[in-house]
């Protein structure tokens, strides 16, 4: 039995140009498309930066100075999937294709 998706998590900051607008951009349509609330995690807002901290630590790719933006499906059975870890450099290059091929697993149409 496939497991059936709870939550959607994306670990950002506002000054990071592959978080915003990139990743908050698609996150919500990735949510959608899952049928799942979407949860986002400013890592510059203490009490989100905990969350986002904890999150990391335990499912993500987790250094003190962790890269962002990261994304977690969480599971109706707890469990947690880490999607994606943006890649450093520049932003339309890595990460976008880190975000095309979500789009592409989950059937999410690539424009609108």
């Amino acid at each position: 039995m496939a497991p059936d998706p709870a939550r959607l998590y994306l670990v950002y900051a506002e000054w990071c140009p592959h978080c915003v607008p990139m990743s908050t951009d698609r996150a919500p349509r990735l949510a959608d498309r899952l049928g799942v609330p979407l949860e986002l995690l400013d890592i510059d807002v203490p009490e989100q930066e905990r969350q986002a901290d904890a999150l990391v630590a335990a499912f993500g790719d987790w250094t003190a100075d962790y890269l962002v933006p990261q994304l977690f499906l969480q599971y109706r059975d707890g469990s947690v999937e880490h999607l994606l870890t943006g890649v450093p450099g520049s932003p339309s290059a890595g990460t976008r294709a880190e975000w095309d091929r979500l789009f592409q697993r989950f059937g999410v149409p690539a424009s609108g």
